[in-house]
């Protein structure tokens, strides 16, 4: 059934989370970020670990009766208000802000505004949600005829020697040997005008631990086939998290006001992508692409204080 307007306004309970130096490191980790400079300050992406639980309600909300199977992340923006430290306990609240069609597609857009424990604003978090076809809708049987036929298809060689020529130039550039059977990469390199980074094959499962995000499409290589995605996908956030790296570095952590992306495609193991853009003033645009130069990252857009 398509996703009905009247649960526009929907509230749901509040979430009360306690920012630990643990998993404040471990989410550092998993997403290549700088551990010196967020070691008391939650990195831009943070909210998505005191808020996760949240978004689960929504997700698997029965009234709601979202088709998972069809749906994507389209576009996250976040508001900061304050910085969130280690010990800070945040309380987030939750509602359905938006239900629209555009075309063939479903949308639904949440929105979280969460607190400290001074009651002080500390983060808006702006989550657009999107449902391939409409929610009411299966695969059609050219779709999945389409599905079969793609996960039948061996490895394009002019893709694979595109993928090893790119994982070998963020070696080079980064004096990283990569391992391809270990898990926690650390094949980046930042200089200030790009930002190059391998997604290892274990990078799904890394991040879905730090950040609490265990949807099936980001761990299960066969359902992701089964639902046209050709395996499992990085998470869209794990996309958006590296793409602070490029525009932190050189400020201070709680000088960013707003970060804002659209999702412009999957991100799978063993892609290397390269985020570029520059700056207006206190603001700074950017994209993030494939080692095949497809945009995975659009709208990129971060702003912060003028005086920090």
């Amino acid at each position: 059934m398509a996703i009905s307007e009247k649960f526009i306004g929907k509230k749901y309970p509040d979430l009360v989370y306690t920012v630990g130096k643990e998993k404040l490191l471990e989410f550092l980790i998993a997403t290549k970020a700088d551990q010196e400079k967020f070691k008391e300050i939650a990195p831009p992406t943070f909210p998505v670990v005191y808020g996760h639980e949240l978004l689960w309600s929504v997700l698997f909300d029965q009234d709601l009766k979202l088709n998972l199977a069809k749906l994507v992340h389209g576009e996250q923006e976040f508001i900061y208000h304050k910085p969130v430290r280690v010990g800070d306990t945040i309380t987030t609240k939750a509602r359905i802000e938006k239900i629209f069609q555009k075309g063939p597609h479903d949308f639904i857009v949440m929105v979280s505004d969460s607190t400290n424990q001074a009651g002080e604003d500390v983060c808006t978090s702006i989550w657009t949600f999107v449902i391939r076809g409409g929610n009411d809708k299966d695969f059609s049987f050219k779709e999945k005829l389409m599905v079969k036929l793609m996960s039948m298809a061996p490895p394009c060689p002019r893709a694979k020697a595109k993928q090893m020529k790119a994982l070998a130039e963020i070696q080079e550039l980064s004096g990283t040997d990569i391992a391809l059977d270990r898990a926690v990469q650390d094949a980046h390199y930042n200089n200030g005008d790009q930002y190059k980074v391998f997604i290892d094959k274990y990078m799904p499962q890394v991040y879905a631990g730090a950040s609490g995000d265990f949807n099936i499409i980001h761990l299960d290589v066969d359902f992701g086939r089964k639902v046209g995605l050709g395996g499992n996908i990085l998470h869209g956030m794990a996309t958006m998290a590296l793409g602070a790296n490029l525009f932190m570095a050189g400020k201070e952590p709680g000088s960013i006001k707003r970060y804002r992306v659209r999702f412009s495609d999957i991100v799978k193991p063993m892609d290397s992508l390269t985020y570029q853009g520059k700056w207006q003033g206190t603001s700074f645009e950017f994209k993030g692409k494939n080692h095949l130069g497809k945009e995975v990252l659009s709208s990129g857009l971060a702003e912060f204080s003028a005086y920090v």
